[in-house]
């Protein structure tokens, strides 16, 4: 064999290894989440559990409803079992920031500057150490509800 196929062959083995296959996952459980703001059902928020046993956090994206599944390793697989921090983030762009581009500039990169993201909640909740939030997942089907506040 030469060197070239031996690094190849390497190579792929080292993909393939990385890849995450279905005996580095952990169990999961079916989770089901209500979100709510001021009040009202918060639409288009973005909801992970994350635990340190495992780097995949389960992920889901909040309803007109407020309401969302977890997805960790495949569609609606649920939340790793256990105890898990909680993050919930709603962001608009902020248009204050945005300039047009001017005809002459559309060659050149970087004339705009990059648009900065707005939180529609406070910001506490985006991060995993100041959101407060914690669930113990267990076996079986989970349902959790969050009511966020300002304070």
């Amino acid at each position: 064999m030469t060197y070239r196929k031996m690094l190849a062959t390497g190579f792929f083995i080292f993909v393939i290894g990385c890849s995450g296959g279905d005996g580095d996952e952990r169990p999961t459980a079916p989770v089901e989440i209500t979100v709510s703001y001021k009040g009202r059902p918060l639409e288009g928020a973005i909801v992970q559990f994350i635990t340190v046993q495992d780097p995949h956090p389960a992920t889901g994206t909040t309803d007109s409803a407020g309401k969302c599944s977890l997805t960790t390793y495949r569609p609606n697989d649920g939340a790793i079992v256990g105890e898990n921090l909680v993050t919930i983030t709603k962001h608009e762009i902020d248009k204050t920031n945005i300039k047009p581009v001017k005809p002459e500039d559309q060659d050149l990169i970087g004339v705009s500057p990059i648009p900065t993201l707005k939180s529609l909640i406070p910001e506490k909740y985006s991060a995993p150490g100041s959101s407060g939030l914690k669930e113990d997942v267990k076996k079986g089907k989970n349902t959790f509800s969050f009511e966020l506040k300002d304070k």
